[in-house]
């Protein structure tokens, strides 16, 4: 009885280096499909290429691919997802800057998520992403295209709820309304940025700033705009 429980022990320590295995093994497929099709993408456009494509250009055969995504949305939504997530993350110590004025701090967080964006795919893709949104509100895709820009807006938000605002209002502050206020000025012109192919990321700052310097100045006291200071830790 005792010998075979001291036997079963090694049994369970191999499945389990096993299902180990075939863990990474799966992960790193899926990481060859989006990788490929990322290159592919921006070689030939998303409508000119196939999930057959996809499948060649990594050496698995096309049902795989579609076993691991379904379609080539599904792979689009899972390169915007890991891309966006892995920037968010990248950034978030990035946005704040001691000794930068509040208006600045604001049009070089939103540039620098402007810029991510371009380096996680290019503007046609980027433009697929939107128009496949906007046609087809009721997809999966569309909700987790939707899921992108809430997280956005919740890093914002985290960015507005660390420093001691004082609005010239004298009403107390919602970072949650302001992280959207802000969001919503930006996503036009970051459409612009990305429909038309001759606007520069030089352009687009110029925007941000005509946009949101005055809404700066509009909204908090002069101190607050000159001189932000983050909460005390308590």
């Amino acid at each position: 009885m005792s010998r075979n429980i001291r036997m079963a022990a090694p049994l369970s320590d191999l499945s389990q280096v096993e299902t180990g295995l075939r863990s990474r093994k799966k992960a790193k497929r899926r990481n060859d499909i989006v990788v490929a099709a990322r290159a592919l993408f921006a070689t030939q456009g998303i409508d000119a290429t196939t999930m057959a494509d996809i499948a060649a250009a990594v050496g698995i055969s096309t049902p795989t691919v579609f076993n691991y995504f379904g379609s080539k949305d599904g792979i689009l939504i899972a390169l915007i997802n890991e891309g966006t997530t892995e920037a968010r993350e990248r950034d978030r110590p990035l946005h704040w800057r001691e000794g930068t004025d509040l208006a600045t701090l604001i049009v070089k967080m939103f540039l620098r998520v402007s810029a991510r964006t371009l380096e996680i795919a290019d503007k046609q893709l980027w433009r697929y992403a939107e128009s496949a949104a906007i046609r087809h509100p009721e997809t999966e895709f569309a909700q987790q295209y939707a899921s992108v820009s809430e997280a956005l807006v919740g890093v914002v938000a985290e960015f507005f709820d660390a420093l001691d605002l004082s609005l010239r209002s004298g009403a107390p502050t919602s970072s949650p309304f302001l992280a959207r206020l802000f969001h919503d000025v930006w996503m036009p012109l970051f459409l612009r940025l990305i429909s038309e192919e001759e606007h520069t990321l030089d352009a687009h700052e110029d925007a941000l700033r005509a946009h949101m310097v005055p809404l700066v100045h509009m909204l908090f006291d002069e101190a607050t705009v000159a001189a932000p200071r983050r909460k005390r830790i308590r």
